[in-house]
């Protein structure tokens, strides 16, 4: 009963250190391009805006 109960904790904890690795390469990933996402988003915005001001009733 013990050993199963070791697999399956050594299971979860194998599963949870593979998501960290995932999430920390994908975050070496994205982490240069968060400039260039927040300011593609904030000229998106305001062409939205102006766009919204011009042609509203």
């Amino acid at each position: 009963m013990e050993v199963i109960v070791m697999r399956k904790a050594r299971s979860i904890l194998a599963t949870l250190l593979l998501a960290a690795v995932t999430i920390h390469v994908l975050w070496i990933a994205v982490a240069p391009l968060v400039p260039y996402l927040v300011s593609s988003f904030v000229v998106v915005l305001v062409l939205g805006f102006i766009y919204h001001r011009m042609t509203r009733w």
